[in-house]
């Protein structure tokens, strides 16, 4: 038999004969103490504490040493009739031979394994997640705790939480204001906890733009670049001694060398206080970065940078000291990049940083986000990058549910690791495995063929959201363009005719909103429908809710619209009876009641996870449309009223009073 090993391995040999599991002479020997390298070991199988030695070695039986393996990262893991044994260059080889060990365990028949030989090491020797905890949730430090241990066995080595104003500064109270942040404490359980399982936990402070929850408070404002109230000023010395305030407080508590000091999207730098002397954007960019690069040396740091503003100035790159690593982010679905060669033709160090595609979005855009991670590493590591850092952001109050997007950490794991993105059903295999639930990959995948309908997916956003939240009377999702037969999902170009729409600040090209057919909603309760009956019978309690809160909003979702449409034509016709009324202000009631009970399941969904504190911001979202809902429920009623008068009803909705809300104000 050939077994079923993830991430799949470079080298395996298999050999004549089987080991005899259950009449192997010899104790269990180790060279490593019995930690956590050993706990995915059948409790016969783990070495007995105290055996530790000079190298990384576990053997059982009276089997051959082989010749050790000297890639870093790397094991040979050496099954023959006479024993086992796992030879590795480091730690972290041997942590991963040992759980290359396990997978096979778990599959031996009668107590025997096929001899083989296998030899291994990651592609990428930096292999990082970069979670979100600044514009939504904050997670709670049992959250966080449990997804370590799901990315040490996943084999991540990297781990990074994103704060613009979420830690509890001591020196700046001000800047965490009712905001439920990380704390000192915090960090040194979780880093104990990454320690444990060979994740280096790296610091990531957000060091110029996104700065709008810090600038717009009163004793920060004045260190504003602008009046975006986005950017700190480059040129401001009050601005860089702030940072030194936070640097100090903040970098010390990190074991790390490494700091993340982002720098991403400064998209007003060079347009307020600093445009008075003159300098260029560019010049202001690059000064600023030295100035950054050596607050963090002070506190024993080096530095890693978002690479989106030096990739428009490429020239830069020579002026950046040569220890600075470069993150090259890119979330679009596209089948070349380009920017790693760029990059690798400066010779400056860089990672690749692909993102999970859950933002912004009732369900992970999954297809395309397995383009992005498959493509983006791809070219990364054949242009010479060092690492991989899947960013998983959480834009506009983190509305998303953390569960689905675990099969994206797998794929990405897996396709840092051996340098090629592994087959559907080894990731859904593995998926099953390692969150322990039964029928999770079947579901991810069937939600996601939601995204491959027309006009659901849209570049950094899907219109699923956005129709839920919708004015039911005026929202773009009934009243906007028909989707042109022209329109594909995951295709960045927009057909003929159509003009895209354009972020406020930043101005990055989006599908308009369209108007979503009726065979589309068909579909999707099709696909909802499917995949119920399979979550409701999951044990795994926090991943069951997730997934129901997200067949709820879906179908909540359609059956808004329907209802919309309904009222609509029948306004339209021109016809409207008093039976008509009263039946639409019932089901609008109805309506309201759902969505009540999502708002309720959403609520306990989040505080599973995630502190009460930014919870505000996406119940915003329900507050809207609740209230739009009760606002037509009132009109209709009015209309009603206008019929016993004997007047005529409003069909052409002249009356209606939206209040400027139309959908949701995320663009």
């Amino acid at each position: 038999m050939d077994y079923s090993i993830f991430p799949e391995v470079k080298h395996c040999v298999y050999e004549q004969g089987w080991c005899q599991l259950d009449q192997l002479d010899g104790a269990v020997s180790s060279s490593v103490p019995n930690d956590c390298v050993f706990e995915s070991l059948p409790a016969a199988f783990r070495p007995v504490p105290g055996q530790a030695g000079k190298d990384f070695c576990y053997q059982i039986g009276h089997v051959s040493p082989l010749p050790m393996p000297t890639e870093p990262q790397s094991y040979t893991l050496h099954i023959s009739s006479a024993g086992i044994i796992i030879q590795a260059s480091d730690i972290e080889g041997f942590f991963y031979g040992v759980d290359t060990l396990a997978q096979l365990l778990a599959q031996a028949q009668e107590s025997q394994l096929r001899c083989m030989t296998i030899q291994d090491h990651p592609t990428l020797l930096r292999r990082g997640i970069m979670l979100d905890v600044s514009r939504g949730k904050v997670y709670t430090r049992e959250y966080l705790l449990e997804l370590v241990d799901l990315l040490g066995r996943l084999r991540y080595n990297v781990l990074q939480l994103y704060v613009e104003h979420t830690f509890d500064f001591q020196s700046h109270p001000d800047i965490s204001a009712n905001s439920e942040p990380l704390t000192a404490e915090d960090v040194f359980v979780i880093q104990e906890r990454c320690e444990y399982w060979g994740i280096d936990f790296q610091p990531n402070l957000q060091s110029l733009g996104h700065f709008d929850r810090i600038l717009t408070r009163p004793a920060y404002q004045h260190l504003a670049e602008s009046d975006m109230y986005w950017s700190l000023s480059t040129t401001s010395a009050e601005a860089l001694d702030f940072l030194d305030d936070l640097y100090g407080e903040y970098l010390p508590l990190f074991n790390s060398e490494w700091l993340n000091v982002c720098m991403d999207e400064p998209y007003d730098i060079g347009r307020g206080c600093s445009a008075v002397g003159g300098q260029a954007s560019d010049e202001l960019y690059i000064n600023y970065l030295l100035r950054i690069h050596a607050l963090a040396a002070q506190y024993g740091k080096k530095i890693m940078v978002f690479g989106d503003f030096l990739l428009n100035h490429p020239e830069l790159l020579t002026r950046v000291p040569n220890d600075v690593i470069f993150l090259n982010w890119c979330y679009d679905p596209k089948p070349h990049y380009g920017t790693s060669e760029l990059f690798a033709k400066f010779q400056v160090p860089f990672w690749v940083c692909p993102g999970t595609g859950n933002w912004n979005t009732l369900f992970p855009r999954l297809d395309g986000a397995i383009t992005n991670i498959a493509n983006l590493v791809g070219e990364g590591i054949v242009a010479g990058a060092e690492g991989m850092l899947l960013t998983d952001w959480n834009d506009h109050g983190a509305y998303t549910q953390p569960g689905p997007v675990y099969f994206l950490y797998i794929f990405a794991a897996a396709t840092a690791w051996t340098g090629v993105s592994p087959l559907a059903e080894d990731t859904d295999s593995h998926a099953d495995a390692v969150l322990g639930q039964l029928g999770y990959a079947a579901v991810v995948r069937q939600l996601a063929e939601i995204y491959q309908l027309p006009p659901i997916w849209s570049k950094n956003r899907s219109q699923c959201v956005m129709a839920l939240f919708d004015e039911p009377i005026l929202g773009n999702s009934v009243r906007g363009l028909l989707p042109p037969d022209a329109l594909k999902a995951y295709e960045l170009n927009l057909p003929e005719g159509i003009q895209p729409v354009y972020e406020r600040h930043s101005q990055h090209p989006l599908r308009p909103v369209f108007s979503i057919p009726r065979k589309v909603c068909e579909r999707i309760l099709e696909i909802t429908t499917s995949t119920r009956g399979l979550v409701l019978s999951w044990e795994k309690k926090e991943l069951k809710h997730q997934f129901l809160y997200i067949l709820d909003a879906f179908e909540i979702m359609v059956d808004k619209l329907a209802l919309s449409r309904t009222i609509l034509e029948q306004f339209d016709s021109g016809q409207v009876s008093t039976a008509d009324l009263l039946a639409f202000e019932d089901a609008v009631r109805l309506l309201i009641r759902r969505f009540i009970k999502l708002q309720l399941s959403y609520t306990e969904n989040w505080l599973a996870v995630a502190k009460f504190s930014e919870i505000n911001i996406s119940l915003t979202y329900f507050a809207r449309i609740i209230s739009r809902l009760d606002y037509l429920r009132d009109w209709l009623l009015l209309q009603r009223e206008k019929i016993s008068r004997g007047e005529a009803v409003d069909t052409n909705f002249s009356t209606y009073q939206s209040c400027g809300y139309t959908t949701l104000p995320t663009y």
